[in-house]
């Protein structure tokens, strides 16, 4: 990452760079920061699709639910499928998040080492307010992926359930019993839920990754 020259104004941008100054010098840092970012973008580009899959079967629930009855098999056959696929899309956004915070935790490890080395006490100071803030804002991130999680388990468990119960009687009678359970509309919401979640985890990433790039929030 290069570092342009600023105004003294842009005090993030400053910090930002001093960062890497501190992290860079013959340790890798660079690099480091490369991997987080790269860790970073992983785990949005993995939530940014499971929140238009978990939109797209919700679509294709409401399809299923408003058929005529000839359309029945062949739109729980796309309802079922949509659900399969948000669930494999699930599984892999919680692969990147975990491997999202390990670089994360290497990356702040590595950090706080190079720090230690600092002897101007100005510098040092400098480089343990921009490490306090990213970390702050590295938690900030992980406790709305934490939340996006915990949200998300009992909307696939109703999606899931509504699937089997579908698999065994796709027929007017069995859609009329779904929907007189109160699942249907337990699911809608929980889906609106799981987008606010996602939108926060997902606005939380980027003020972190703003931070890397250009350190600015």
């Amino acid at each position: 990452m290069n570092c342009r020259p600023v105004s003294t104004s842009s005090r993030g941008l400053a910090l930002g760079c001093l960062s890497v100054a501190l992290v860079g010098c013959a340790s890798g840092g660079p690099s480091r920061m490369a991997r987080t970012v790269v860790a970073i973008e992983d785990t949005r580009t993995g939530l940014t699709k499971v929140r238009a899959q978990a939109d797209q079967t919700l679509t294709s629930l409401s399809t299923l639910l408003n058929a005529s009855p000839e359309r029945l098999p062949s739109c729980f056959n796309k309802y079922s499928k949509d659900v399969d696929i948000l669930r494999v899309d699930a599984v892999q956004a919680r692969k990147r998040s975990q491997h999202m915070k390990t670089r994360q935790d290497e990356y702040l490890a590595a950090w706080e080492k190079e720090q230690s080395q600092v002897r101007d006490p100005g510098l040092r100071r400098l480089g343990d307010t921009r490490r306090s803030e990213l970390t702050a804002l590295m938690n900030k991130a992980a406790e709305s992926l934490t939340t996006a999680s915990e949200t998300f388990d009992p909307f696939l468990s109703d999606l899931s359930d509504v699937q089997k119960v579908f698999d065994s009687d796709a027929n007017p009678a069995g859609r009329l019993g779904v929907t007189n359970t109160g699942v249907i509309q337990g699911v809608r919401d929980k889906g609106a839920h799981v987008a606010q979640a996602i939108d926060a985890a997902l606005e939380a990433l980027s003020s972190v990754n703003h931070q890397f790039s250009d350190g600015t929030r």
